[in-house]
């Protein structure tokens, strides 16, 4: 396993990330999307890069802006925002060497919505897994005051409102949702209602005894083990 840093430019701004690479020549790639105020170097996604490599997939970790290492104010970063920062990540992946054109995203809970926001009109995009993942963000627009360190922008709580989801995933295909039934921070109703809206082949695994963050190591291994499956199925 190898990693190398990244830096990407999103709206001027310097988003920091890790490419991890496997011991092969050539290799699949999965970007890993953190959630609304987590960050690239969290236990989870050091995991994920460390198990995914040993499976001979690469992967991309990276701060969205105002998170992290990444440059900008996190009261600005809104959905939109965001979104576009997956993006550029996107489009400079897409040039790295030995990349071998099988692209896939793995987002948990913020990161899973943009994940799929994304999925819903990037055809370049294989396959997709994402866990805690809401099917709307009305909830997290209430609570923002409660959860947020900062106090966010007026067009970050609109932003929250106007970029759906439902609507957009039709069509989409090669999905897996994996949620936790304790989940406390997005009920697994969210997961069933994703699942309900997506395409065949998709897939929806919960997980008995979960919270948001798959904090107990079993549930974490099991969200891993799962999602690797579905990735190598589809990559």
């Amino acid at each position: 396993m190898n990693e190398h840093p990244l830096k990407i430019l999103s709206d001027d701004l310097k988003l920091q990330g890790v490419l991890t690479t496997p011991e092969s020549d050539s290799w699949p790639l999965v970007i890993l999307c953190h959630g609304f105020l987590s960050h690239k170097d969290s236990s989870k996604y050091r995991q994920l890069a460390q198990v995914f490599a040993q499976e001979s997939i690469a992967t991309v970790r990276f701060d969205f802006r105002g998170c992290g290492e990444s440059e900008g104010l996190l009261s600005e970063s809104s959905i939109s925002r965001r979104w576009k920062d997956l993006q550029r990540v996107i489009d400079e992946s897409l040039d790295l060497e030995d990349f071998d054109g099988r692209l896939g995203l793995l987002g948990s809970s913020l990161g899973g919505y943009l994940a799929l926001l994304e999925v819903s009109h990037n055809s370049k995009v294989r396959c997709a897994a994402v866990w805690s993942t809401p099917s709307h963000l009305l909830d997290l627009a209430k609570r923002l005051p409660e959860v947020s360190p900062v106090e966010f922008s007026q067009e970050c709580h609109e932003d929250l409102l106007a970029v759906e989801l439902l609507p957009r995933l039709k069509n989409v295909q090669r999905v897996l949702i994996v949620h936790g039934e304790k989940d406390q921070q997005v009920p697994p109703e969210h997961g069933s209602r994703l699942y309900e809206v997506l395409d065949e082949p998709k897939a929806l695994h919960m997980l008995e005894k979960a919270d948001h963050r798959f904090s107990a190591p079993e549930s974490r291994e099991e969200a891993i083990r799962v999602t690797m499956e579905w990735f190598k199925r589809f990559f």
